[in-house]
């Protein structure tokens, strides 16, 4: 099944109530009824029609506290053009460095689980499974954890020389990873990392090398020559690097659920539009629907 996502337009409609002491408003919330039969799981009353607006010849449905939705709302996570401009060369990974509006993001939906052969020696383990709690504890919706047995990962890391795990990167000779995805969904779902451990002769230098691999894997992201070389998000070479303030705002971006996953560029590109005309229009609370399994 393809992403699907909704924005939403939440009207927020101020009602008059009065008491004996003091004068207060209430906000009543409305949504039109198209989007109520797509979004709430619970029938329409004839009880629920007396509370029926009318708004440019759409019905507007009463939101209550007992009408139940079929998924759930999430604020949309605003962020300025430049940002986003960041963000699209970085998440949109083009084929041959062309730009193709058919190219679409990739992200983890499942849990990222860590199997590493025998050859990783136990500090470079220790490492590495540090680096990946760091992000899971400031990343929403990205988990990174070991599995001590291979039919319990998806994640492989290991050494020239040890079982090929990933046949697409036997003919590798330096460093390199491997991702699959599902492409209805562009969920990825599997992952390998193949270090030649004669050429990356010590210890710190496979470490450094696992976690880029690691880090730009997590997206299936786009490397680029603009940023301080310290970026993981850098195509520079060092084995100083350091997950930045502006890595993590890209990555925590990424993996948050107030935009739509798994989309094309075209798709990206054409919602945030959508999205920033409405807040124009239109002074109310928007929202991002999102349905189950996605």
């Amino acid at each position: 099944m393809k992403t699907l996502a909704v924005f939403i337009i939440i009207l927020n409609i101020s009602m008059p109530s009065f008491s004996q002491k003091k004068h207060k408003h209430k906000t009543r919330n409305y949504v039109p009824i198209s989007w109520y039969k797509t979004t709430y799981k619970t029938p329409l009353t004839k009880k629920d029609s007396l509370n029926f607006k009318f708004n440019d010849q759409d019905t507007l449905v009463l939101i209550t506290n007992k009408m139940k939705t079929i998924g759930t709302f999430v604020d949309y996570v605003y962020k300025d053009s430049l940002f986003l401009n960041e963000y699209k060369k970085i998440a949109f990974n083009h084929k041959n460095d062309s730009l193709d509006y058919n190219t679409t993001m990739k992200y983890w939906k499942n849990d990222i689980k860590l199997f590493f052969s025998k050859s990783v020696s136990k500090k470079e383990r220790k490492s590495i499974l540090s680096f990946a709690r760091e992000i899971s504890n400031k990343v929403d919706s990205l988990t990174i954890y070991e599995a001590k047995n291979h039919e319990d990962s998806n994640y492989v890391i290991y050494y020239t020389g040890d079982y090929e795990y990933e046949q697409n990167l036997k003919n590798y000779n330096r460093a390199d990873f491997w991702v699959y995805w599902n492409n209805n969904s562009n969920q990825l779902y599997k992952g390998s990392i193949k270090i030649n451990n004669q050429k990356f002769f010590s210890e710190s230098l496979r470490i450094a090398e696992i976690k880029k691999l690691l880090f730009q894997s997590l997206g299936y992201f786009k490397l680029s020559n603009n940023y301080n070389c310290d970026s993981y998000f850098s195509n520079c070479h060092s084995n100083n690097k350091q997950i930045t303030d502006f890595d993590y705002e890209l990555l925590q971006y990424h993996y948050c659920y107030g935009i739509c996953k798994g989309t094309s560029l075209e798709t990206f590109e054409a919602q945030h539009e959508s999205v920033k005309n409405m807040m124009k229009e239109h002074d109310h609370a928007i929202h991002k629907f999102h349905y189950p399994n996605y």
